[in-house]
């Protein structure tokens, strides 16, 4: 991987280089603060770089519930949610798009991964990711603020519960085992039709196979006419790893974890210190080209 610094600035022109039409970004620990909020500097380059044409799209774990309380208002039109599974507008509360995993799917997961890992404790996002199911034990294992709910303010519903209509995203934890012997177990059952990921949680979230926010992205820039090369994308952790490969140029964040910082063509500055930020301005500054 050939990484540079962000303070390269200008000296990157090159007679090859790409013109950029669409941003994405990851929201928390990348276009975030730690208290969910977004800088004044980095309101004003997404302004910026929507005055300049180009498309501005949020790319996050988080389910739809989340949007209206993390989303810059610049970015309430069109946000991929669930690692990719959906497509929404926050301004108007509308589902654009769904990938979801089957129902069938979620059976032969649970019953697959509690083969290999007895006592994991499972949630199903459901109905776009209005609805959170947490399963049996679940609850125990929840933090406040984990999936944008609070655990008094849901039931644990039967296993049978979790199974019984698509999900979004499958949600496993377990109060013993490290989650990275967690993560293995579920790359060892993904060939039932699954995609496991981490976004820096005590979890793992799991797709439908295929689905991420890189697949997604894809589609949503060939409906726009876009090409990957004409893509810049920011993130922070393993869950952003197939977006920035995808894009034309990766950037992760210097707070980002060791998959995003290998896989990203750029590191910039952390998010409390405008990482976003710097680097659309030195786009914007160098005419929309890399």
């Amino acid at each position: 991987m050939n990484t540079i610094s962000w303070d390269d600035g200008n000296e990157r022109l090159r007679a090859d280089a790409m013109t950029i039409r669409m941003i994405v970004t990851d929201l928390d620990g990348t276009l975030l603060l730690p208290d969910l909020s977004t800088s004044p500097r980095t309101r004003r380059a997404i302004t910026a770089a929507q005055d300049a044409g180009i498309l501005v799209v949020a790319a996050t774990g988080r389910s739809v519930v989340d949007m209206p309380k993390v989303l810059p208002p610049q970015l309430r039109d069109l946000a991929v949610c669930s690692n990719g599974a959906v497509v929404y507008n926050a301004t108007d509360d509308i589902v654009l798009a769904e990938r979801p995993i089957a129902a069938e799917v979620c059976v032969v997961l649970i019953d697959s991964l509690l083969e290999v890992a007895p006592g994991t404790r499972f949630a199903t996002l459901t109905r776009s990711g209005y609805d959170l199911l947490p399963g049996p034990g679940y609850l125990g294992l929840m933090e406040p603020g984990n999936h944008g709910r609070n655990p008094e303010d849901l039931e644990e519903v039967p296993m049978s519960g979790l199974s019984a209509q698509p999900a979004v995203k499958i949600i496993a934890r377990h109060g013993e085992l490290p989650l990275e012997t967690l993560f293995e177990l579920c790359e060892q059952v993904a060939r039932v039709g699954v995609l496991p990921t981490t976004s820096g949680m005590q979890f793992i979230e799991i797709s439908a196979a295929g689905v991420s926010k890189a697949s997604t992205l894809e589609l949503l820039a060939a409906e726009h006419g876009f090409t990957a090369d004409e893509v810049l994308a920011f993130g922070d952790s393993a869950n952003d790893r197939e977006m920035l490969g995808w894009a034309g140029h990766g950037v992760a964040l210097a707070n980002g974890t060791a998959p995003a910082l290998a896989t990203a063509d750029e590191i910039a500055p952390a998010n409390t210190d405008d990482g976003v930020a710097v680097v659309i301005e030195r786009l914007l500054a160098c005419g929309g080209r890399f």
